[in-house]
């Protein structure tokens, strides 16, 4: 299944290019996992990592997923465009980090046409995410359950199964240091302004 639409790139759905703001906002989500907040993100949002096709390192990213049948499913947003896809092109096996736990999987696209409508079922009757509106404008997709499978050729949802085959490592919370010195830098500051304050009124 493959699509020769060209699609639109406005707004949020302009690809996020190296050095662009959308790209940092993009990659915002993985810090947060970094500093620890993927017990709070991993109810709409996991970390995949896959093996990257020219490096041959571990890749991680964060995307909104949608659970069905105990099975994690996602949505490039940018069809073959996007680095990760290209990835698991080269490698389909991933690893996978949500609240559906840590565990390696197979990534395919779904092309079953029964799958592919319960899960985009799902997505409509949950309100998809902040960028679902905008992702189906870019793709001139009406925001109509019968127009996305009508178009279904546009639409790279890609299903996780868990295989017992090893992937690549999952990434770590090795940020969580920050928190601490966030608040040792707190209580610096508090204490610097108070003993300002105690010295600006001993000199008054």
């Amino acid at each position: 299944m493959s699509t020769s639409f060209q699609q639109k790139e406005t707004g949020s759905m302009t690809y996020p290019t190296n050095g662009t703001l959308n790209r940092f906002l993009f990659k915002l989500p993985v810090i947060w996992w970094r500093m620890g907040l993927g017990s709070i993100q991993g109810h709409w949002q996991l970390v995949l990592t896959t093996w990257g096709r020219k490096s041959k390192l571990p890749r991680h990213t964060m995307l909104t997923y949608t659970a069905y049948q105990g099975k994690a499913y996602i949505i490039s947003g940018w069809n073959e465009r996007s680095d990760w896809y290209q990835n698991i092109l080269a490698n389909s096996v991933v690893t996978v980090q949500s609240s559906l736990g840590t565990y390696s999987a197979f990534a395919r696209r779904v092309s079953d046409i029964d799958e592919y409508r319960a899960v985009m079922e799902l997505i409509f009757q949950t309100g998809g995410d902040s960028h679902f509106r905008p992702w189906l404008q870019s793709l001139n997709i009406a925001h109509d359950l019968g127009d996305v499978i009508a178009k279904r050729e546009r639409v790279f949802l890609i299903a996780l199964d868990p295989t017992p085959e090893a992937g690549p490592p999952a990434m770590p919370a090795d940020l969580k240091w920050v928190w601490g010195a966030m608040a040792v830098s707190f209580v610096i500051g508090w204490l610097l302004g108070r003993y300002a304050a105690q010295e600006s009124r001993s000199v008054t």
